[in-house]
């Protein structure tokens, strides 16, 4: 038997109130005030408790958030809430029943649940750094993921989210390896750069060879400078300049006939909402060199580019201006 309908009003209300009971900002004056809205009507109980079932699979992925990372991602999803409580993105899916999504989802956007037992992972708008026992540096963008394997002295790198730096001071013993699904890249020395697509991958030789391995296609070096996207069957070079596609690493964002698409990709690992591109200007081309600044960057683009930016709470849509 389906639940009760319920009014938006008291639903609303109920989502107001859990919210701001979990960021801890309730006074005394509101905790008073809560419980006269609770018995002002048999509705708001019912709204209560239909919102509290409704959250407590994802405050559950909060808290889990919170002890697998000191606490900062989780206190800033909480944070996220707090601003956004209001906003009609998130009513609208309370009143649709996947209130528990969409505070999943908020929780993820500030780092990706997905990759909690990664060995090395970043946030939403987070650059780190580490070292391998072998002297390898390695430095990971914003919402990146890396498993590091150290089997009979061979070091091996598999990125499973997002984009590294990997930099060895000179060659060693053995080659680096770095994997992804698509297959493998062997560094011996020098610089190279790798991101995880949802479709591909993208391997950069900084500033010395690199080779690419893909699954089920031929082995290829790269000199200094050359890039490549690859699948498991298919590899193709990268056109441009391919070494500023690093220059995240210095915060910027250096685009070379990007679609417009491909940039808002870039964009949403250092934006804790969601960017949607309308199909109608996906493919449009960009180029320059960007402050990695969310909504500097996408303000200068409405300034280049025929396109019409909104922004809901945590939602912006980039579409064609009218």
């Amino acid at each position: 038997m389906s639940a009760t309908p319920l009014p938006s009003p008291a639903l609303h209300a109920a989502v107001d109130w859990l919210v701001r009971h979990e960021a801890e900002t309730m006074s005394a004056a509101d905790h008073q005030a809560f419980a006269r809205w609770l018995q002002q009507d048999a509705q708001h109980q019912a709204a209560w408790e239909r919102v509290r079932a409704a959250l407590a699979e994802p405050l559950t992925a909060v808290r889990h958030l919170q002890a697998h990372t000191q606490g900062l991602h989780a206190q800033a999803a909480m944070q996220a809430l707090v601003r956004t409580r209001r906003r009609r993105v998130l009513r609208g899916a309370l009143a649709l029943g996947g209130l528990g999504v969409a505070t999943a989802l908020v929780a993820d956007r500030l780092a990706p649940l997905g990759e909690l037992m990664a060995d090395w992972r970043t946030g939403t708008g987070e650059r780190r750094e580490f070292t391998l026992a072998d002297g390898t540096s390695v430095l990971l963008d914003a919402r990146s993921a890396v498993d590091v394997h150290d089997a009979a002295g061979v070091t091996v790198l598999q990125l499973r989210a997002g984009a590294l730096i990997a930099t060895r001071a000179g060659a060693g013993a053995s080659l680096l390896q770095i994997h992804t699904r698509d297959g493998v890249a062997l560094l011996d020395a020098g610089r190279m750069m790798g991101r995880l697509y949802a479709d591909r991958t993208e391997m950069v030789a900084l500033d010395q060879g690199l080779t690419l391995r893909p699954r089920e296609s031929a082995q290829t070096l790269l000199h200094a400078g050359e890039g490549a996207r690859f699948t498991a069957h298919r590899l193709q070079a990268l056109g441009g300049h391919a070494v500023q596609r690093a220059a995240w690493q210095q915060g910027m964002l250096a685009v070379d006939d990007w679609p417009l698409a491909d940039v808002a990709q870039a964009l949403q690992a250092y934006f804790s909402g969601y960017i949607r591109v309308a199909p109608a200007v996906a493919e449009l081309r960009v180029f320059g060199i960007f402050r990695l600044d969310v909504d500097a960057l996408l303000t200068t683009l409405s300034q280049m580019l025929p396109l019409q930016i909104q922004r809901w709470g945590p939602l912006i849509r980039i579409g064609e201006k009218v």
